[in-house]
């Protein structure tokens, strides 16, 4: 009986962790903000930070840090490019 509760409790505690690690955001980056049609995907990352810093990487190896910026999206629907997501932070956008 009392490895059934070790057992019940050990389930719970994973599934209240899980539920605060779902986040998924997905980077974009736009070389040119003026051609918005070009465009690359910097990947799916499990923090804001990391998509801002692997984006923000890209830019630079894309020489687009004058002109361009990135897109990170949180737990965004798959394909949609940002437009489907519970929230979307731009950074590098007004340089």
């Amino acid at each position: 009986m009392k490895r059934i509760g070790i057992s019940f409790s050990l389930i719970l505690l994973l599934a209240f962790t899980g539920c605060s690690s779902n986040e998924r955001w997905d980077g974009n980056v736009y070389p040119d903000k003026e051609k918005m049609l070009i465009n690359h995907n910097s990947g799916e990352f499990n923090t804001l930070e990391e998509c801002e810093a692997a984006s923000l990487e890209m830019l630079k190896s894309l020489n687009g840090l004058q002109k361009g910026y990135y897109e990170c999206g949180k737990n965004c629907a798959p394909g949609s490019l940002h437009i489907d997501c519970d929230e979307n932070i731009r950074g590098n956008y007004y340089k």
